[in-house]
């Protein structure tokens, strides 16, 4: 006699195949929704509603992204001592500190850097789906009721 697991039925499964994996790899990679839908031999369709409607998807999505982001950020922080040696060398003669403020600029030491955000547990995903299409709604309903 086998005995099954209790699961919760309320608890969405966000799971996701390895054909979602490799469309996630593909689409952080810079690939279209069109490629990719191609490169798995799916519908555009199919990529399109995951990577809309499916909070596993897009959780991973954002995860991979944020991976992605914080090894860039790690690589330019490691050019930081190089910049500042620009920007000193500028401040005593005639170096290109244009390229040293860019690179301060891109590692979030200049300006306004950004950390990419969204949700990245499917959970968080799916709230966010939600209050989208709870948003909608309302916006829908404001403009059904008219003016006060």
């Amino acid at each position: 006699m086998s005995r099954r697991k209790a699961t919760n039925g309320d608890t969405p499964d966000w799971r996701l195949t390895p054909q979602q994996e490799t469309a996630v790899d593909l689409l952080v990679a810079g690939k279209t929704l069109t490629d990719t839908a191609t490169a798995l031999g799916v519908g555009r369709p199919a990529v399109s509603d995951w990577v809309n409607h499916h909070a596993g998807f897009q959780a991973a999505m954002n995860a991979r992204r944020q991976e992605l982001w914080d090894g860039i950020v790690d690589t330019l922080r490691a050019l930081l001592p190089k910049a500042v040696g620009v920007l000193e060398r500028e401040l005593e003669g005639d170096t290109p500190l244009p390229a040293a403020i860019q690179v301060l600029k891109i590692a979030g030491v200049y300006g306004s850097g950004g950390r990419p955000m969204g949700p990245v547990t499917p959970e968080d995903a799916s709230l966010a789906l939600r209050q989208r299409a709870s948003d909608r709604l309302m916006a829908e309903l404001t403009v059904l009721a008219g003016p006060p």
